[in-house]
């Protein structure tokens, strides 16, 4: 009898394995790529890791599948354009496994189901996904009924959408995808939101104002990118749960002529805003302050004189073209003379005419000509756009200028008109990352500029190749060891990437703040081109950042 029982025990658990076991289907659209030779693969945790181990089915119109029976739990996992791990997917920080560094995707499995995303996308190609995250570490406490999010994205239902707070570090997050032609704005990218500390909106709910505020109560957030997390914002404010740390800027002004509007701050911790954050000059020693409340962080920021009037920040104290601030918990005054690294001035150097000087026999010259802009014209860059000649017919232009001011300047070459009809043009402009070959720095706004230190005599530059550091024909270890192309430029939906990417590994796309808003790994694609989708980016200017055998890239692109 006693084996009887200890075999129906046996049989009663493997018959209860066997029912923890779930088929999980894991689906990817790859209607956005070039599919590599050998297939599409998914690796995770369930199967060792292993890259080449599961591969999908291709079942038509982009989208490739696999079934698997998986034990209950949580598991990690990556899709690969490939059998091996130089092809896995880029996963966005939207919908990691965590925010910790971890690159996986996650998946808990309590029941049949089907992952289904866009390849490198947190969703269905086409949707959005937002990873919302709240502070409540300094609320009284949190409702029995949970928190909750409720906004444009999904109907203003404020019981709909629950955050979970897995760590119990007091910061709730949930992971939503959607349709972006729910949302707002007149480019259809204004994400409308407030939490819930509850359910419904006879509990409690954000009634929040500043930075992050729509003006009335809800928190707004413009996209600008298909996946997106959100700040880890205090409830109920725009900054962290974080007491802000007062931090003093000082600029001097004593070798400027300072604008009639005045003297101000533009960085990341405002927005960028031009013209908004004004400093003061109280006792009129030329020296512009201003006290502001900031969070601890890392920031870049320039001065303005004027509206508009960007200093050029030396290379020897910038970072991505801009200065920069780390804040922590302590009170801080920092203090520059304007366009210097110094906090006393340093006499200019006397006005002198510099006659510039670009080879373009490698170009075809646009028909509006030639032109050099600069931080030293009056207006700055395109508004005080010089035109170049090339008298002699020899393929090499210049032109001569005055310059006072600041020893260091910086400048750039356009083939065409940068100031047509008197608006900006940023498509003409040298592209090149003078950084790399030593002769420029970033600009701050998502390219770079040449850079020189005047002596405060006349002088005559080298002659150097259109965006190059040195003269046509010398093969040196520049940007373009890579050979590759955009087009078109200015884009509106798509962008190719054309050239030799047999060993490309990633690519980022950068906005005029720095941020990374897109990334792509690549693999060998057909006819050395690939096509990159821009149409889910805002307009303006970007910088492709590109990794080829260790060799960096960086190119300048505009959407429309």
């Amino acid at each position: 009898m006693k084996k009887f029982y200890s075999f129906l025990i046996a049989l009663m658990l493997v018959g209860t394995s066997a029912m923890a076991q779930f088929d999980v289907t894991f689906m990817v659209d790859m209607s956005n790529e070039t599919v590599d030779a050998n297939g599409v693969h998914v690796a995770g945790s369930f199967q060792g890791w292993s890259p080449s181990g599961t591969p999908l089915t291709d079942m038509g119109s982009g989208i490739y599948a696999v079934t698997l029976s998986l034990d209950a739990g949580d598991y990690e996992f990556k899709f690969l354009n490939g059998n091996d791990w130089p092809f896995e997917e880029s996963v966005p920080p939207a919908c990691r496994a965590d925010l910790s560094g971890n690159t996986n995707r996650k998946i808990s499995v309590s029941e049949a189901t089907t992952y289904a995303v866009c390849f490198g996308s947190c969703a269905a190609c086409n949707e959005y996904t937002v990873r919302f995250l709240v502070d409540m570490s300094l609320e009284a406490g949190v409702a029995p009924q949970g928190v909750h999010v409720a906004g444009n994205f999904q109907g203003w239902d404020p019981g709909a959408t629950m955050l979970s707070d897995a760590d119990g570090d007091m910061v709730y997050e949930v992971i939503y995808s959607f349709d972006p032609s729910v949302l707002g704005g007149a480019n259809g990218d204004e994400l409308v939101y407030k939490f819930v500390n509850g359910n419904s909106w006879d509990l409690p709910n954000e009634n929040v104002s500043g930075d992050c505020s729509d003006g009335s109560g809800n928190r707004l957030l413009v996209l600008t990118d298909a996946n997106t997390v959100t700040e880890s914002s205090c409830y109920n404010v725009c900054g962290t749960c974080v007491a802000p740390t007062m931090v003093t800027f000082r600029v001097n002004m004593e070798l400027q002529t300072v604008a009639g509007d005045g003297v101000f701050i533009a960085g990341a911790f405002q927005g960028w805003s031009s013209g908004t954050s004004p400093l003061a000059d109280g006792d009129a020693d030329g020296i512009w302050e201003v006290t502001l409340p900031m969070q601890p962080g890392t920031y870049e920021y320039k001065f303005q004189n004027g509206s508009g009037g960007w200093e050029s920040v030396p290379p020897g104290c910038s970072q991505n073209g801009n200065r920069f601030i780390e804040v922590g918990v302590d009170p801080i005054t920092v203090e520059y003379c304007f366009n210097q690294c110094s906090e006393s001035c340093i006499n200019d150097p006397n006005p002198a005419d510099i006659t510039f000087r670009v080879d373009m026999t490698d170009e075809v010259v646009s028909a509006d000509g030639v032109w050099m802009i600069g931080g030293f014209t009056t207006p700055q860059w395109q508004a005080g756009a010089t035109q170049m000649t090339d008298d002699n017919a020899d393929g090499v232009y210049e032109c001569t200028v005055n310059v006072s001011g600041s020893a260091d300047i910086q400048f750039k070459f356009t083939n065409g008109d940068p100031y047509p009809n008197g608006a900006n043009d940023e498509t003409v402009g040298e592209s090149y990352d003078f950084s790399i070959g030593g002769c420029g720095a970033a600009n701050g706004v998502g390219g770079w500029n040449r850079t020189y230190t005047r002596s405060g005599v006349a002088e005559t530059l080298d002659v150097v190749c259109y965006n190059s550091c040195v003269a046509c024909g010398i093969n040196v270890n520049e940007t373009n060891v890579l050979a590759l192309n955009l087009f078109p430029n200015p884009a509106t939906d798509a962008i190719t990437m054309a050239g030799d990417m047999s060993g490309l590994t990633s690519v980022q796309i950068v906005d005029v703040n720095g941020r990374v808003v897109k990334e792509v790994n690549f693999t060998a694609v057909a006819n050395n081109q690939h096509e990159i989708i821009v149409n889910d980016l805002a307009n303006g200017v970007y910088a492709i950042s590109v990794v080829n055998n260790g060799n960096a890239a960086r190119m300048t692109f505009v959407k429309k």
